[in-house]
């Protein structure tokens, strides 16, 4: 693969595809803000195809999202650098042709963002997980203190900062240090709290060596949307051989782990597909207590997720 581009270069290309301005994220996370309110005093159901709060999630994460590798084992950045190679392949230049004659015929989107949703429907769709879906979480458990240990885009901890609710994030891909840390500077100076300490803690960590007994005064929830099966690979994240290695040396320890630590009363909460649901978690914890429908786009054609709450006995 030529991966010539250069850091200035992949910059350029994600500010085409996504152009979102501090101006742009301060009025999303403020609208955000008001709809939680909102939804507290009337008891209002989100829509499902809400955005607001993902313009902040994307202006700190979008640009290291485009070097999550999917299908070929490549990324946007390879798979724009290499286009000529795969137009070769005839179900994505038929894509392209579609855009080039149908759907982008008046030319309103730049080759970018062409290029990237043709990337999404025929590579891979790196999506985040929306700050609202997490939002209707906290409203349901009313957290004090959540622990995600495989933070992601943000999206769980945009979902924090607009309910108030102290999060703790870990993540092991180091490309994404400079984005937490502009993320959760942010994110506390935007929220609402009485505390001299950050409610918004973004770390760059190995959730499976983590000392959860560190953390203090402990935490009541743990949620979060780990890696997948092959289905999506991350930079600087461990590559297992087969799902039983990831099951023995990712899924199993850190999911035990963590609950363990999880203060009595608390709840486990995982956004998982079926598969591991029925690999792994159905063994550490027996059948989900409660599940909710994770609301968002689909990563694969015809793929479906789930939340799945347990609640630890006091």
């Amino acid at each position: 693969m030529n991966l010539s581009l250069n850091n200035d270069e992949k910059h350029m290309i994600a500010n085409k595809i996504k152009c979102i301005s501090e101006t742009d994220i301060k009025n999303d996370y403020e609208m955000l803000k008001k709809m939680v309110t909102e939804a507290n005093a009337n008891a209002i159901e989100f829509n499902k195809r809400c955005r607001v709060g993902n313009n902040v999630v994307d202006f700190f994460t979008f640009r290291e999202r485009l070097e999550t590798r999917g299908k070929y084992n490549i990324n946007f950045y390879d798979f724009i650098s290499n286009i000529e190679e795969f137009k070769k392949k005839k179900f994505i230049q038929t894509m392209l042709t579609y855009y080039e004659t149908t759907k982008n015929a008046r030319g309103l989107k730049n080759e970018y963002i062409v290029l990237k949703e043709v990337y999404n429907i025929c590579i891979s769709a790196i999506n985040i997980f929306r700050p609202l879906v997490a939002v209707e979480v906290y409203q349901r458990f009313k957290p004090t203190r959540i622990l995600d240990f495989s933070a992601g885009w943000g999206g769980r901890a945009v979902g924090a900062a607009v309910c108030s609710t102290a999060y703790i994030g870990l993540d092991i891909n180091a490309g994404l240090r400079d984005a937490y840390n502009n993320m959760s500077a942010f994110l506390n100076s935007s929220a609402s709290t009485n505390s001299s300490e950050n409610l918004i803690n973004m770390v760059i960590a190995d959730a499976v060596s983590f000392d959860y007994s560190t953390i203090s005064p402990g935490y009541d929830m743990v949620f979060t949307s780990p890696p997948y099966y092959f289905i999506e690979k991350y930079s600087h994240n461990e590559n297992y051989a087969s799902k039983d290695e990831m099951d023995q040396h990712f899924y199993i320890p850190v999911f035990s782990n963590t609950f363990k630590h999880l203060l009595p009363g608390g709840h486990f909460v995982l956004n998982v597909n079926k598969e591991i649901y029925e690999r792994v978690c159905l063994a550490l914890f027996g059948p989900a207590e409660q599940t909710m429908n994770c609301k968002k786009s689909s990563r694969q054609n015809n793929y479906r997720e789930m939340i799945y709450i347990w609640k630890k006995k006091c």
